[in-house]
Parts: structure tokens; sequence; C-alpha cells
């Protein structure tokens, strides 16, 4: 019994300590808000195994590089979550997204990007993305920034168990907003709408939100909420999808 009880908690551990992934992949917050020239980014590798009554594995990677050029900005990023437990995956998720930003204005940036994705657990075999399209800054101050898009987005689905592949043509506009509440306290959201432009009744809605407070210089208090609405889920999956997680954070 004590034995099960300790790889039960050793999951929890490991699943509280990844994002809980949805099929629509929010990249704002990956960005790096720098305009100097040159190469930025950050990569983490994690690998564990336990081994009691039965053998459980947990392995992820991220990593965010950004080159910026004058007007010309490139962001590639990578992301692997893999926990398995005897047979049984608990999560078993990755994607891949390159975008391109060419900035026109001091408004309009254009941005043309391209995704692969996979998410069995939750019968997603294979997504890949290819889109283009502009986006606006409608407001960027010190302590607030807005920025808007439409992009065009063409769609290929391959599902589990699903022998008919789906080739798609879908807008993907979102809203992004930062705000910053006094000293020590931001909020950060973006919501997409994506829906079929062959079939309108086919869309969906999601959103990523985050509250963070800095307590002191050492402690932060971290919310977020994660959400996806999607009217075409694969048959077992439930339309609504959402997680919602609190944490501190401590800086010695």
């Amino acid at each position: 019994m004590l034995r099960l009880i300790f790889k039960i908690i050793i999951i929890l551990v490991l699943l509280i300590s990844i994002p809980v992934k949805s099929q629509v992949i929010n990249i704002e917050g990956k960005r790096f808000m720098n305009d100097t020239n040159g190469w930025v980014g950050n990569a983490d590798f994690n690998f564990n195994v336990f081994n009691n009554t039965q053998q459980v594995l947990q392995f992820s990677n991220a990593v965010r590089v950004q080159y910026q050029k004058n007007r010309s900005r490139f962001i590639l990023l990578n992301d692997l979550n893999f926990i398995k437990a005897g047979n049984t995956d608990f999560a078993n998720a990755g994607y891949q997204h390159f975008r391109y930003n060419y900035k026109v204005s001091k408004w309009i940036t254009m941005e043309a990007f391209t995704q692969t994705q996979y998410n069995p657990v939750l019968k997603l075999d294979f997504r890949y993305l290819v889109g283009a399209g502009p986006r606006l800054k409608l407001l960027k101050k010190e302590h607030a920034k807005i920025y808007v898009a439409a992009l065009y987005m063409y769609e290929y689905d391959d599902v589990v168990a699903d022998p008919i592949n789906l080739y798609e043509h879908r807008m993907s506009s979102y809203l992004t907003c930062t705000f910053s509440v006094l000293k020590n306290v931001e909020f950060t959201s973006t919501t997409f709408y994506q829906p079929n432009i062959e079939n309108t009744s086919d869309y969906r809605i999601a959103n990523d939100s985050g509250l963070e407070i800095h307590i002191n210089k050492h402690l932060n208090f971290k919310s977020s909420f994660n959400m996806l609405y999607d009217t075409y889920q694969p048959i077992g999956i439930p339309d609504l999808v959402y997680s919602f997680r609190n944490g501190l954070s401590i800086k010695f």
C-alpha cells in the first residue's frame, strides 16, 4: 500500500510540474520582447526515472530561440513532454514551431509560421499548420501592451483511429494583452478564435491567462488558466478542456 501511495504521489508531482497542453499553442509568452539585433534563447531538459512496483519515466524538453536582424525576427520553439508509468502514458505531447516576423511600420508586423504537433492522449496523432497574416499593435505603454492579429491558416490533422485525414482552411485570430498593476502585479491574457472558413460551425476558442504577484524579492505567487473549446473534437474527447493552476515561485 505504501508503495502504491508513493507511486501515485510521484505521478501527481510530475503532472503538476508541467503545463497542460491544449490543441492550440500560445506562443505569446514565449517571445523575447527585445529589439536589439542578435541571438537570444534558453533551453530546459529534464529526465527522471522512478522504480518501485512499476517504473515511472518522465522526460521534458523546452527550447526557445530568437534571432533579431533589423526589421526581421525569427522564432524557433520546441516543446516535448512525456510521462509513463508501467504501460500507461499519462502525458505524451509535443510541438515544433517556427515563426518569421517582419516589421512593416511602427504599428504593423507581418507574420508567417509553420508548426508540427502531436498529442495522442487527446487523440491527435499528427497536426501540421502553415499560415500568415498581419499583427497590429494597438497599444504599447510601460504598463500596458495590446496586440491583435488575423492570420490565414492551412491545417492537416491525422486523428487516432480515424481513417479520414482532415485538410482545413482556417482563420487564426488572436487578441493578446499584458497589464502591470501597481509595481508588483502583472496580468497576461491571450484569446484565440479559429473558425473553419468552409464550415463556420466548426471553430475553436482558446484562452491562456496568467496572474503573477511579486510578494517580495524572493517570493512570487502565480496563477494560470488554460481553456480550449472545440466544436469538432475527436470522439471521446470533451468539447471543453481546461486547467487552473496556482503556485509559489521562490528565488534565492
